[in-house]
This record gives C-alpha cells, structure tokens and sequence, in this order.
C-alpha cells in the first residue's frame, strides 16, 4: 500500500521546480526548514559588507533574502523567482524590508536578468543549477550571471551533488559531477570568471552540499 507521506511527498516534488496555490506555498515552506543548513552556509560564503547590493536567482519563500537583508542593511537585496506563489511568499517573510525598500522581489527567468548591467557586488542561487542544465539554458544563464556582477564581486551556487548511503560513504552523482566539470565550471570561465573553485558545504537529511564560487575581477 503507498502510504500517505509518499503521495504527499511526490506531489510537493512536483512543485520544487516552479511552486504553484497552496501546494506550492507548502512546497515552499517545506524547502525553507529543509535547506537551512545550505542557505546559512550559502549567505556565510558570500561575505556580505553592510553597503552590499545582493542578488539571488530563485529566491523561493524567502529565507536566504530574509538572512542576507540582515547583513547588507545599508544595501539592498533584490529576489527573483519563477514562480508568483513563491514572490508572494518571499514578500510575506520579509515584509518590513519590502515596505522600507530593501528587498525588492519580483518574477523573473535566469536567462534574462530584468537587472541593470554590474548591478550587483554579491550573487547566490540555492538549489536551482539542476534546472538550467541544458546547454541552450546554461550558456545564457552564466552570461547573465556575469552581466549583473559588479567588477570584484562574488557569485556563489550552491547544490548537492551526492547522497549518504546506509554505510555512511558518499554516493556521486556522476551525471552532475560530470556536468559541474565539463559544463558549469568551464562555462564560467569563459565567461570572465576568475578563481572558479568548488568547496564543500554542510550534509543536510543524508545530502552533501558544494558551492561553486567565482569572481569577476576588477578592470
């Protein structure tokens, strides 16, 4: 017999990509307790100052901008997401800082910014690379990335690559692996990223997590 928790969990997994109504405000509010570890690490990684200007690309319900707000609070910190369930979510659990004009959230795609050219010094997305794999989406994607990125700023994008298995050894995902080396990494590189470099995070519910880490340097 499928349990309950299996149905629930298989449907919430449907909405991770792009959360939609109520399951997705659940979905949304599931991911903020699950990748806390992730998302603290993250917004440690990006050594925020408190003049920074942020962005994060697949902001879901809003935790790491609620984090991040904290730290840059001269700055400002801009969100966006695919999802409107998931904007309207984020705008909820930072609403004093949306009302001040701190945070600014809004829908929008990877693969075209609605951000001003070397608008910002920081750069994080969360759990989102495995969207934007393909080729066609990923080349636009870093370029993006590299657009919006002021000369000496930090872009860091955090995922997992691998699960703990029963006997305590970590399983890589080859296929991820292989796509960080031969796509992710080198494409930023081309780009005009400089010191590209992965470094090993938190393992969260039997996840290991990395970040890849990049900076654009100063002209």
């Amino acid at each position: 017999m499928i349990s309950v928790k299996h149905v629930f969990d298989t449907v919430l997994n449907k909405h991770y990509p792009r959360p939609k109504g109520v399951i997705g405000w659940v979905a949304g509010e599931v991911m903020v307790r699950q990748h806390r570890a992730e998302t603290e690490w993250t917004v440690h990684l990006l050594d925020i100052q408190p003049t920074d200007t942020i962005l994060e690309v697949g902001c879901g319900a809003g935790q790491a901008i609620k984090l991040t707000a904290e730290q840059a609070s001269r700055g400002r910190v801009v969100g966006i997401d695919l999802s409107e369930q998931m904007v309207r979510s984020a705008t909820r659990r930072n609403g004093a800082a949306v009302k001040a004009g701190q945070v600014m959230l809004s829908q929008g795609t990877i693969a075209a910014l609605p951000c001003k050219d070397e608008q910002f010094e920081k750069i994080m997305t969360i759990h989102t690379l495995y969207f934007w794999l393909e080729p066609h989406v990923s080349s636009p994607a870093l370029r993006e990335l590299y657009r919006v990125l002021k000369p000496g700023g930090r872009i860091v994008l955090t995922l997992s690559t691998g699960k703990v298995n029963a006997q305590g050894e970590v399983e890589v995902w080859e296929s991820l692996q292989s796509a960080l080396e031969e796509q992710i990494i080198p494409g930023m590189q081309r780009e005009g990223l400089k010191n590209v470099r992965i470094e090993q995070g938190p393992t969260s519910r039997g996840y290991t997590s990395i970040a890849v880490i990049g900076e654009k340097e100063y002209r």
